[in-house]
């Protein structure tokens, strides 16, 4: 297949069962029907996978707070910030 912007063959790479053509002259990277789909939901999983994790580790923290406020230490727990990571960046996507 060429490539639609300089007509320059176009090389077939696969990561993660994801097909992506790539242009190595101009650097453009051409995705088939479908694929950007995928990448997003392979995006949206670990995603989750790291917040879930990271809740483990804020419940984790916390207790660990709660456990040595309660020795008559002067400890509060931190404060935590949720951060939307990358699903505000694929809003304009759904």
């Amino acid at each position: 297949m060429n490539c639609p912007r300089c007509s320059n063959e176009l090389t077939e790479v696969i990561k993660h069962g994801i097909v992506i053509d790539n242009c190595t002259p101009c650097g453009g990277i051409w995705l088939d029907k479908g694929e950007l789909a995928k990448i997003i939901s392979e995006m949206r999983k670990a995603e989750a996978a790291l917040d879930e994790e990271f809740r483990s580790l804020r419940l984790e923290r916390r207790g660990y707070h709660e456990k040595s406020s309660s020795h008559g230490h002067d400890e509060h727990p931190g404060t935590y910030k949720h951060r939307k990571g990358f699903t505000g960046l694929f809003d304009i996507f759904d």
